[in-house]
């Protein structure tokens, strides 16, 4: 039987007074002094527009309070589903991905407009004057250092999964996301795996994950991967299923050899994704997701050290309709565990950075 208990909920980032006031996609982590650290697509009219920003803002007391935001990327493009790794010795790894320019020309234009409203036309030309060279998208990844307070050049990298990548227990780096969001080689739609054993500066590819059989890629997306007890590598996917009801959902499948081969995937059962997994001080996970079907909000599972994932579903927030999600949790020095996501924070007209504190 969980025991979960609410000890309080807070605002990460709520903007009120600009026209670029929509924060979503979030993810976080937390070093070995205590301070949170949150990065979340920023200063954005909607759910589609062309001003993304990724933005890191920091916590020194435990999530009770955050810093004025940081622009970490601002390109061209709609800076989208950043992810921030902690590795250590006041190091990370910030990834992010970009639809290329066309996609805001043809395919996601009437998602554009509905977002910007009368603007939304007009944004068409934004697009359309993006210097050739930066037109293509992808996926990028960065290197802070310093705690954040310097940074290296971006880099591609062709995967992207909104929360990134985690770090085994011998360092390695583990990433496993789509090939996607560019009109240059990796346009793929296959989930990869890529390895650096040294601390980001290089990755290389260990392997692909297939699709389950009868499936097409299309209906799996954003994955999450946790490191085992018994030294798998599990995966959690999001999933659109068409066959039933939990036709968004979370499906699962390990590696043990980093990515070369994969189990056969699983259904969980779960309604509501995408997953994210937060290792926990007794070997477990905490795993949560977004609930985006009514009764929508915030929900989690506790996961075994070996992968077993509860059939027990806690809630941890109540939300106002199905623009949410993407929480990511940290475990604090006290055990208790934080969690921010994206919501509207009651009526408002746009997306915040929530949060919410708890323990099991």
């Amino acid at each position: 039987m969980i025991n979960l208990k609410i000890i309080k909920e807070g605002i990460v980032s709520r903007i009120t007074d600009s026209f670029f006031s929509y924060q979503s996609w979030p993810s976080a982590c937390i070093d070995e002094n205590g301070v949170i650290y949150v990065v979340c697509s920023g200063f954005r009219m909607g759910h589609v527009c062309p001003f993304g920003k990724t933005v890191l803002y920091k916590s020194r007391d435990g999530g009770e309070s955050f810093s004025l935001p940081v622009v970490v990327n601002d390109h061209y493009l709609d800076d989208r589903d950043p992810g921030i790794l902690y590795l250590g010795k006041g190091d990370f790894i910030v990834t992010r991905c970009s639809h290329p320019a066309s996609s805001y020309e043809n395919q996601l234009y009437d998602w554009l407009v509905s977002d910007s409203g009368d603007a939304g036309a007009g944004l068409i030309k934004h697009y359309k004057m993006i210097p050739g060279e930066y037109r293509t998208g992808g996926c990028f990844y960065r290197l802070l250092h310093d705690y954040g307070e310097t940074a290296d050049g971006e880099k591609r990298i062709p995967v992207h999964s909104p929360h990134g990548p985690v770090l085994l227990k011998d360092g390695t780096v583990f990433y496993l996301g789509k090939e996607v969001f560019s009109g240059v080689p990796e346009d793929k739609e296959v989930f990869s795996a890529y390895i650096s054993s040294d601390r980001g500066k290089s990755f290389i590819k260990t392997g692909e994950c297939p699709v389950p059989e009868g499936f097409s890629p299309v209906q799996f997306h954003e994955v999450h991967c946790g490191e085992l007890s018994d030294g798998g590598i599990m995966a959690l996917f999001r999933t659109h299923l068409t066959d039933d009801d939990s036709f968004f959902t979370v499906m699962k499948s390990v590696t043990y050899d980093r990515g070369r081969t994969w189990s056969e995937w699983e259904k969980t059962g779960i309604c509501g994704s995408p997953p994210h997994l937060c290792k926990l001080s007794d070997g477990g996970f905490a795993l949560t997701y977004g609930r985006r079907r009514p009764p929508y909000g915030i929900c989690g599972r506790y996961v075994s050290p070996s992968g077993e994932i509860s059939d027990e579903e806690f809630r941890l927030a109540d939300c106002d309709d199905d623009d949410i999600g993407y929480p990511a949790t940290v475990e604090l020095p006290d055990g208790t565990l934080f969690t921010v996501y994206y919501a509207r924070y009651r009526g408002d007209p746009t997306a915040s950075l929530l949060s919410v504190k708890w323990t099991l």
